[in-house]
This record gives C-alpha cells, sequence and structure tokens, in this order.
C-alpha cells in the first residue's frame, strides 16, 4: 500500500513538472507576440515601405538634364554637347523664320544673371507663341524657360553653338522700361561732335594753304 502511494506520489510530481513546463512554453510564446512596442514599429516599417515603392506608372527615361544659365553654355566644353538642358533667359532682338522650314525660327536668349549672354536658340514656331515683348532698347522682352538639346557646333547650322528646342514657357512678360534723360551723356556727345567738327575744319584750312 505503501508503495502504491509512492507511485501515486511521483506520477503526481511528474505532472506538475510537465505542467510548469507547458506554462513556461506558453509565457515564451506570449513574449513572441506583438506588443504595442512592436506594433508602432510594424507600422512604422509599414510606412517605410510605403514610400519606398515603386511607381508602376512612371515611365522609364534614360536621359539626364542640365538646368544650366546662358553663361554656362558660353563657355561650355565638348562634355555637355548633345546633352538635354534647360536655360532661362530674356527674349531679345527679332525672331527670324527659317529659310528651309517655315514651322520653324530662330530667337535670341540672354543671361539674366548680368553677364549679358547670349546663346541662339531654334525652336518651333508655335512655342514662341507667349511671347509678348522682344527686348530691345526702351524695353525689356518675356523672359523664358527653355529646355532642348544644346549644340556645341551644331552640324545641322554651319557649326553654330545654339539651342534646339524641344519645350519652352514664359516665366515673365515683357515690358517697357522707362528710360530717365541723362544730360551728362548728352553734353559728352556734344562736345565729341564740336571736336570733331573743329578738326575738319582745321585739316580742311591746311589742306588749301597746301595748294
Amino acid at each position: 500500500m505503501k508503495q502504491r502511494r509512492e507511485q501515486v506520489r511521483y506520477r503526481g510530481a511528474r505532472i506538475a513538472l510537465m505542467l510548469v513546463l507547458a506554462l513556461s512554453l506558453l509565457g515564451i510564446a506570449g513574449c513572441d507576440a506583438t506588443t504595442p512596442e512592436n506594433a508602432g514599429t510594424s507600422a512604422q516599417n509599414s510606412n517605410t515601405e510605403l514610400k519606398n515603392e515603386v511607381n508602376t506608372s512612371q515611365l522609364p527615361d534614360s536621359s539626364f538634364l542640365y538646368d544650366a544659365s546662358i553663361a554656362d553654355l558660353a563657355k561650355a566644353t565638348p562634355f555637355m554637347n548633345g546633352q538635354t538642358v534647360q536655360v532661362t533667359g530674356e527674349v531679345v532682338g527679332d525672331r527670324i523664320i527659317d529659310e528651309y522650314d517655315n514651322s520653324f525660327c530662330w530667337i535670341t536668349l540672354q543671361d539674366t544673371g548680368g553677364s549679358y549672354s547670349q546663346i541662339a536658340v531654334f525652336i518651333p514656331k508655335s512655342l514662341t507663341s507667349s511671347i509678348d515683348t522682344y527686348g530691345a532698347y526702351g524695353r525689356q522682352g518675356s523672359t523664358l524657360q527653355v529646355r532642348g538639346i544644346f549644340n556645341l557646333a551644331c552640324k545641322d547650322h554651319d557649326g553654330v553653338t545654339c539651342l534646339h528646342a524641344t519645350n519652352a514657357s514664359k516665366i515673365a512678360p515683357g515690358k517697357a522700361i522707362d528710360t530717365p534723360y541723362n544730360a551728362n551723356r548728352l553734353s559728352v556727345g556734344a562736345v565729341a561732335l564740336v571736336l570733331g567738327l573743329a578738326m575738319v575744319f582745321a585739316h580742311h584750312k591746311l589742306r588749301e594753304r597746301e595748294l
């Protein structure tokens, strides 16, 4: 009888030990479950993944766009030849229709950064409709942003340095410039004119004496 009790007690201890081990395993598994802290990390990872998603609707583009100034193009190296560039400048001079293709024309863009560098632009005539003013004395031309292919020595136009425009948009309209009267400049011109007439008169008198 005593031996039977010991066997029952031994079995009970084994069952209790198995229950303790089972509860311990459940506790470890519970620690791996998502806690509020882990939930925040998961949300953060989710947001990061959303930011790094690939836009499947975006078209592939292997070209490079250089946002350059006209002054930079005036001293460009052969590396820039054939590159797609974007420049901003004032339209000056006149629009000249191309003699071989009436749907294209030539305009001149002048740097607005103070260097007064210029570049000839070969552009579809339809893209010049937004130009309201061509810069000259007493007026400021429209400011255009032009994108196109830069040619350091264009083989289609006798080696001239030019920009073949593919897109153009007006940044600012042209306007009239109020040029104030400068009496100092007028006086300098008047003095130069008087001196010139005096020299002509003196030369004429000297010729008469020689004769």
